[in-house]
C-alpha cells in the first residue's frame, strides 16, 4: 500500500497537468482549429448556410435529381496502422518533458481496422437530416404518395458507407413523411454509375493505377512548404526532422481532423500545426484531388460520362412524359456515392476551374483558388438538380427551367452566372457531353487515342 501511494500521486499530478493543458488549449480555441482547411474530410456544415429553395415565379417543381456523397465515416483500414505508428513514435521517441508530448502520449488510441471507413452515427444523422430538408424543400416531389408508389428511386455504390447512407436517408424521409418505420426500402446497387472510376479502363490505367499521375503532389511533398511543416512538427515533438516523414505528418493531421469531425474535440494532435501548416496540408490534399478526380487530366471528368448522361436522361424522360400528359415515372432519383463520384461530374459541368492548374510550385499564387475540395465535397456533400415547369411561357424552351444546388446552396450556371436557366439552354451547352455515341468508347484505349495531359516538362 505504501509503495503505491507515490505512484498514485504521480498519476494525479500528471492528470492535473494534462487537464490544465486541455483547458488552456480549448480556451484558446475560440473556433474549430481551422476546420475550413480539412479537405474532403471536412464536416458538412463547413460548406456554409443552407440557401433558399423557393421556386421561380409561376413555376412548380417537376423532378429532383440528386448526387449525394456518403455521410461522415470512420478512418479506413489503410489509415489505422499509420495512426498506430505515429502514436508509437510519439510515446517512444518524442521529448517526454514537453506538455504537448505528454498529452499526445496520454491520448487513447481508439481507432481500429474493423472500422474500415464505415458510416459513423453522425453520418447517419446527416443523411436523415438531409432527407428531411430535401423533403421540406420539395413538397410536390417527395410525398407519401410518390414514396409509396416507388416514384422515388434510390441508387447507391456497393460500399457499406454508401449503402448505410442510403438506408439512413430513407429512414429520415419516412420519418418526415409520417410513414413510420416501414423497414428497409429497396435500393439499386450500381457501381457502373457510382464507382465508374473502378471500371473506366482508360482512367484506371492512366490515372488510378499510374504511379506518376500524382507527380505534382509528390513534388510538393519535397518542396519548401511541406518540408517546413515537417520541421515544425518535429520541433514541437522534440525530434530531429529526419525522424518523421511527410506521410507521418499527414497522419497526425488526419488524427486532428478525425477527432474534430467524429467527436467535436480539439485534440492535442491539432496543436502540432499552425494555421500556415494547415493551409499547406490542405493544398497537398487539393493537389491529390485535382490531379486524381478533376481538371488535372481530361479523363478524370470524362470517366463519369455515364452518370452525367443518366442525370439528364431522367430529366428528359420527365419532360417527355409531362408533354404527353402521362404520369411522371420518377419524381426524384437519388444517387449515393463518393467524393470521387461527385468531383468528376462537377468537372464536366465546368465548376471551380481555376485560370491556371494547381501545381507543386504555385502554392502562393493559388491561395485564393476556386478548387478547394473541402468546400466543394465535404462529407455528406450533395449536388441537386431541380426541374421546374413554368406557366405563361411562349415556347417549349422556356416552359422547363433548371436550377442546381451544391450542398443545399444555389449554384450559378458557369456559362451565364444565372441561378435559373431554361432547360434547353443548359442541355444545348452540354450536348457534346450528353451524346451517348460520342462517348461510347471514352473509357477504352484506341490505337490513335492519347490521354490529354500536361507533360512534365511543360509544368
Amino acid at each position: 500500500m505504501e509503495a503505491g501511494r507515490p505512484r498514485r500521486a504521480g498519476r494525479a499530478s500528471r492528470l492535473t497537468e494534462l487537464v490544465a493543458w486541455a483547458c488552456v488549449s480549448l480556451c484558446a480555441a475560440s473556433r474549430p482549429p481551422w476546420a475550413e482547411h480539412y479537405g474532403t474530410k471536412s464536416r458538412y456544415w463547413a460548406a456554409g448556410d443552407v440557401g433558399s429553395w423557393l421556386p421561380p415565379a409561376r413555376c412548380t417543381q417537376l423532378h429532383l435529381s440528386g448526387l449525394i456523397r456518403h455521410g461522415t465515416r470512420y478512418p479506413t483500414r489503410r489509415n489505422v496502422p499509420r495512426m498506430l505508428e505515429v502514436h508509437r513514435l510519439v510515446k517512444e521517441q518524442a521529448d517526454a518533458g514537453r506538455r504537448l508530448v505528454q498529452a499526445l502520449a496520454a491520448w487513447r488510441m481508439w481507432y481500429h481496422e474493423r472500422m474500415d471507413g464505415r458510416l459513423h452515427r453522425l453520418g447517419a444523422s446527416e443523411m436523415a437530416g438531409l432527407a428531411e430538408r430535401l423533403a421540406a424543400a420539395s413538397p410536390r416531389l417527395l410525398t407519401p404518395q410518390s414514396y409509396r408508389e416507388q416514384r422515388v428511386k434510390f441508387l447507391t455504390s456497393s460500399k457499406h458507407r454508401c449503402v448505410n447512407s442510403t438506408s439512413s436517408f430513407i429512414r429520415g424521409l419516412q420519418s418526415h413523411l409520417g410513414l413510420g418505420d416501414q423497414g428497409a426500402r429497396q435500393w439499386e446497387v450500381n457501381d457502373e454509375l457510382l464507382r465508374f472510376f473502378d471500371s473506366c479502363q482508360k482512367y484506371v490505367r492512366s490515372v488510378g493505377n499510374n504511379d506518376t499521375a500524382l507527380h505534382q503532389m509528390e513534388l510538393f511533398k519535397q518542396g519548401p512548404e511541406v518540408q517546413r511543416v515537417i520541421q515544425n512538427v518535429a520541433k514541437k515533438l522534440g525530434l530531429l526532422p529526419g525522424a518523421i516523414s511527410c506521410d507521418m505528418v499527414e497522419t497526425t493531421f488526419y488524427l486532428c481532423i478525425y477527432e474534430f469531425t467524429l467527436k467535436g474535440v480539439v485534440s492535442p494532435w491539432c496543436d502540432l500545426f499552425d494555421k500556415e501548416d494547415v493551409e499547406v496540408l490542405e493544398y497537398l490534399g487539393d493537389l491529390k484531388q485535382y490531379w486524381k478526380t478533376s481538371y488535372g487530366y481530361e479523363i478524370n471528368g470524362l470517366s463519369s460520362h455515364k452518370l452525367f448522361q443518366n442525370i439528364f436522361q431522367y430529366i428528359d424522360q420527365t419532360i417527355e412524359e409531362n408533354e404527353r400528359n402521362q404520369p411522371i415515372s420518377h419524381s426524384a432519383v437519388l444517387r449515393f456515392g463518393h467524393a470521387e463520384t461527385l468531383l468528376p461530374v462537377l468537372t464536366l459541368l465546368g465548376y471551380f476551374k481555376d485560370e491556371h492548374p494547381l501545381l507543386a510550385n504555385n502554392f502562393e499564387e493559388q491561395r485564393d483558388r476556386k478548387f478547394r475540395s473541402g468546400r466543394i465535397s465535404p462529407l455528406a456533400a450533395n449536388l441537386i438538380f431541380v426541374l421546374y415547369q413554368c406557366n405563361e411561357t411562349q415556347s417549349l424552351g422556356e416552359k422547363y427551367k433548371l436550377q442546381l444546388f451544391l450542398n443545399e446552396r444555389p449554384l450559378p450556371f458557369p456559362q451565364t452566372g444565372n441561378l435559373i436557366a431554361g432547360y434547353d439552354e443548359v442541355k444545348n451547352h452540354y450536348q457534346h457531353l450528353i451524346d451517348a455515341l460520342r462517348f461510347s468508347n471514352v473509357c477504352e484505349f484506341g490505337s490513335r487515342e492519347e490521354l490529354n495531359v500536361l507533360k512534365r516538362d511543360e509544368l
